[in-house]
């Protein structure tokens, strides 16, 4: 009979254990994070000459001399890096720059490095002379678009046209999010003119930015780009009104989430013998506090894997990129990735 007994409280002790543990796994259990990501391809261009742009020199006669050898080799090179970007699961959402139109968006996701991943497309064609535009890629099983349009900037000089910013709205698992995707004039030849042309674009970004915040004030905004600015510059704080102050008081913010980063001394890209924090992810303080979608705290990245790296020399630990001047390197991008983290908290 005692043995009857001792089995009797052996096998509730196990079950009550095994419940125990159970419980706790499920209370313990963290949300899955996704990650939203922006990289500048650098000169992303297919090898036929449109006659509509400027880009004679990326063709094979060209002085690139960019034949479907270097174009492959650059498709293979841009996919590599994009599908280690966060993880195994790569990017759910991802803002590029520097992509010359759709044939090499659709080269690019059907490329044996990220057809997996089953990408999807939005793509406008913008009026850059140079023909280099901004897309977004996303996976459709966790992002759903709902409306998409290209923004035009208006700068202050006649006859200047840059790169639009790239509007999309949809459903981030099943949240409604909108997700902007810039990248702003570069310094070519004036610094005071960039800074003008940048001004501009900040402008519009932030016209519409507040437009949204006027109808809903907990809309959830996400701005991807290069901006040619780094965090603490004045178009960035003052103009764009993005900081690195993640106080939700301060609700009309933009939260940089790449001002540590900065701060640090750290950067996306290396020019003039300088670390650039170019590269950010912008979001409106709703990601910030609260329930549902939100920002994983410490998940700002710079993806910089070594393989996409000068290993030794003077340039040692920067970008690898696919060309200095026009000596060709065959290398990946002179911009790394930047990415982020966000789960749903319920």
């Amino acid at each position: 009979m005692r043995y009857g007994i001792k089995t009797f409280f052996f096998l509730f002790t196990l079950t009550f254990l095994s419940g125990c543990a159970s419980l706790t796994s499920s209370i313990t259990r963290k949300p899955k994070p996704y990650t939203v990501a922006f990289y500048n391809t650098e000169s992303l261009y297919d090898t036929v000459n449109d006659p509509k742009v400027d880009d004679e020199g990326f063709t094979p006669t060209g002085l690139m001399k960019w034949d479907e050898s270097r174009y492959k080799t650059k498709i293979k090179n841009v996919a590599t890096v994009i599908a280690g970007i966060g993880g195994k699961d790569g990017p759910a959402i991802l803002g590029l720059s520097e992509v010359e139109n759709r044939r090499v968006l659709d080269d690019l996701v059907n490329s044996p490095e990220l057809r997996k991943r089953r990408y999807s497309i939005i793509h406008y064609d913008s009026p850059d002379p140079e023909g280099m535009d901004v897309a977004l890629l996303y996976n459709p099983r966790v992002f759903k678009p709902t409306a998409q349009k290209s923004l035009p900037v208006r700068f202050p000089e006649r006859n200047f046209a840059s790169r639009d910013i790239l509007q999309v709205k949809g459903n981030l698992l099943g949240e409604p999010v909108t997700i902007y995707v810039n990248h702003w004039p570069e310094d070519k030849g004036s610094t005071s003119l960039g800074d003008s042309r940048r001004r501009a674009a900040a402008a519009e970004l932030r016209r519409q930015i507040d437009a949204q915040r006027k109808a809903d004030k907990n809309v959830r905004i996400m701005v991807l780009g290069d901006f040619a600015e780094e965090p603490r510059s004045t178009v960035m704080e003052q103009v764009l009104r993005a900081t690195g102050r993640p106080d939700p008081a301060f609700q009309d913010e933009l939260y940089n989430t790449f001002y540590i980063w900065y701060v640090q001394g750290r950067g996306s890209v290396h020019t003039r013998n300088d670390n650039k924090m170019l590269d950010q992810v912008l979001l409106s303080k709703s990601f910030l506090g609260g329930e549902g979608l939100q920002f994983v705290r410490g998940s700002a990245t710079i993806h910089a894997p070594e393989f996409a790296k000068f290993t030794f020399g003077k340039y040692k630990d920067t970008p690898r990129r696919t060309f200095s001047g026009s000596l060709y390197l065959g290398g990946y991008s002179d911009h790394f990735p930047v990415y982020i983290k966000l789960q749903q908290i319920k």
